[in-house]
């Protein structure tokens, strides 16, 4: 465990105030040369000093202008969650560059799409992930690795700082999220949109002794809060291992670490709520959000941990994290969460269809101002001027984010968050624009035409559903067609937005105008018992209990593939968590992906092998949907 309080007191820290004009790299070295010999980065048997943090970046800054990195352009990162991701992240800002998140797990359809349209002048790459990266067709840009660069700088002595003129209102970096028009869009971010969002902050107070968990992939925001909010409070960043993510590997990163602040994605929070059993008598703050929250967790979580601070928070990307947060007291007894008031430097309005300010207790669409609004959309300037609006205010004329929620203000001055008004969707933290799932379905040969609706099962179990219609020279395919699809949607599409389910329909229900009626698509079918019960295992029958609670099914099939029945990575981790506090022991996720049938686990599990046969095809499955999990670091993912 990191102890950063002794630590502080030794050596003091800086204590930096939100200052708009102010670039990220300042506010960094104001630290490293306030704290010099202050833990910054802790990964492993990694422990980085600010002051090694410092020098390391300003050279690999250097390095990135001698090879003719200027300002403004634009620097991609195909790194996991990393030590060196995080040197290179500041390299880049130092530089006076802009950083490209760019998530290795991503499929090469959604890769080749994004550096097409920002052509980074650099890209930064593992060892790992460069034949990956290498089969990107419109990779042409200069290749950096990063492990040998950086082990380079770090042997490099008398580096200076580099003279980049920059300011609060320059670009730091670029970030993909789903786009109703078939194709993800790039949300353009400034320094101090990043610097606002951790920096004299209302909803959340990081401290120079804190260690803050850095769970998140650098390609989801979250990541922003998790690096900028340690560094630029002087505390530390404690980088989980980018492996297989399980609650309880979690818990024992947080307790040997020391955490003190965390963000988990809602659904992870949920299932954390549930299942966490660890004592972490270091953790203080622990914040969630991307979903809607739910105060029976919410509940739970205080009686488990009644000395921890928790906030439900709201916010998308284009407002740079967050905009909104609600403090959940022990005291809380409403059955819903609010998302709660502006965070400071932010501002809210509920809107009507001709974007007027509705008053209190009437439902209309969140609208969100200040320092965290994105420049724009990047080479989308049409979209830009449709979602950024500037209206008039009491206070006159501001620049709005239209967020297309539907939301109210309540008597207390709270926000309460209503549904969406189109058709985007967020599970597990990440906004899904359902018409990208459709154009990528409609771009099959396949098909006559696809559809793709969200279900929810159970209590709050979201399901993406595709409803196939294929041509007539497809037609009475059947499951094989659907399985082929969906495997030509997940080289196009990242893991998260791959349809739970598939439905084959002849033709799709049409309203009186000709349109889809959606109303008129049937639900998925729930999966059933397809075998006559025979004598089952103990383990089997604890294992049938695990997948009903987590899939919200009546019954299961022991040789029924987890991820063919609509299972998600969110819902492996549920299950994987229960299995360990039912047996008692620790297991390691990856058999539940390598052994993806109840049969073949219960097998695993007491010891027993399951056939060659049975292996080979348990292993190709597992191969085919290990990069599912991926999503999940992001809590907190």
């Amino acid at each position: 465990m990191i102890e950063r309080e002794a630590q502080a007191e030794a050596i003091g820290t800086a204590c930096i105030h939100y200052d708009r004009n102010l670039c990220l790299h300042q506010m960094l070295r104001v630290q490293a040369r306030a704290a010099p010999e202050a833990t910054a980065l802790v990964s492993g048997d990694i422990h980085m000093s600010y002051r090694e943090l410092d020098r390391i970046s300003d050279a690999l800054a250097q390095h990135l202008m001698r090879i003719g990195v200027r300002k403004a352009d634009i620097v991609g990162l195909f790194l996991p969650r990393s030590v060196n991701a995080v040197i290179c992240t500041l390299a880049i800002v130092k530089a006076g560059g802009v950083y490209l998140p760019l998530d290795p797990a991503f499929p090469v359809e959604h890769l080749d799409f994004v550096i097409a349209e920002c052509s980074p002048k650099v890209i930064f790459v593992d060892s790992a992930h460069g034949d990956k990266l290498a089969s990107v067709p419109s990779m042409n840009g200069k290749v950096i690795e990063a492990d040998a660069v950086i082990t380079e700088m770090t042997h490099r002595t008398g580096a200076a700082a580099p003279a980049i003129d920059a300011t609060g209102s320059d670009l730091a970096y670029i970030m993909y999220t789903s786009g109703s028009t078939g194709r993800p869009k790039g949300t353009m971010i400034c320094h101090r949109s990043i610097s606002r969002v951790v920096l004299d902050q209302s909803y959340v107070e990081f401290h120079r002794n804190d260690v803050v968990l850095h769970a998140a992939t650098i390609s989801f925001d979250a990541s922003t809060l998790e690096i900028w909010g340690a560094l630029l409070n002087g505390g530390t960043l404690a980088i989980m291992p980018d492996g297989d993510f399980s609650i309880s590997g979690l818990c024992d990163f947080m307790r040997e670490t020391g955490v003190t602040i965390a963000f988990l994605t809602t659904g992870l929070f949920n299932l954390f709520a549930d299942r966490a059993r660890a004592s972490l008598p270091n953790v203080r703050h622990i914040l969630f959000g991307g979903d809607v929250g739910s105060a029976v967790h919410a509940r739970r979580f205080l009686e488990r941990y009644p000395g921890c601070r928790l906030t439900n928070a709201y916010g998308p990307t284009e407002t740079t994290v967050f905009a909104t947060a609600f403090q959940i007291l022990p005291s809380f007894s409403d059955a819903e969460l609010p998302i709660g008031e502006a965070i400071a430097h932010t501002g809210i309005a509920i809107l009507d269809e001709e974007l007027r300010v509705l008053p209190a207790g009437v439902e209309g669409q969140l609208a969100i101002s200040g320092d965290g609004l994105a420049i724009g959309y990047f080479k989308r300037p049409e979209l830009t001027e449709q979602k950024f609006v500037t209206i008039a205010t009491k206070d006159g004329s501001t620049r709005f984010y239209l967020t297309g929620d539907i939301a109210c203000l309540k008597p207390d001055g709270t926000v309460a968050f209503k549904g969406r008004r189109d058709r985007q969707v967020k599970i597990n933290g990440k906004r899904i624009e359902l018409d990208e799932i459709e154009a990528a379905l409609r771009r099959d040969p396949r098909l006559a035409d696809g559809i793709v609706l969200c279900h929810t099962q159970g209590e709050n179990l979201k399901r993406i559903v595709a409803y196939l219609c294929p041509k007539e020279s497809h037609a009475g395919a059947g499951a094989d067609l659907a399985q082929a699809v969906l495997a030509t949607l997940r080289a196009a599409l990242p893991a998260y937005m791959i349809p739970n389910a598939t439905v084959i329909v002849d033709t799709l229900p049409l309203t009186a105008a000709g349109k889809v009626d959606r109303s008129k698509l049937p639900p998925p079918p729930v999966e059933a018992q397809t075998k006559p019960t025979d004598n089952r295992s103990r383990t089997e029958e604890l294992l049938m209990a695990l997948w009903r609670e987590a899939l919200a099914l009546e019954s299961v099939d022991l040789d029924r593939n987890f991820f063919d029945v609509g299972g998600t990575s969110l819902q492996l981790m549920e299950i994987h968590a229960g299995l360990e506090e039912a047996l008692g022991r620790s297991i390691d996720v990856v058999a539940l992906l390598r052994h993806p049938t109840i049969r073949e686990l219960a097998l695993y599990l007491d010891g027993r092998t399951p056939g060659p046969t049975r292996i080979s095809a348990a292993a190709q499955r597992a191969a085919m949907q290990k990069k599912a999990i991926s999503h999940i670091r992001r809590s907190s993912v």
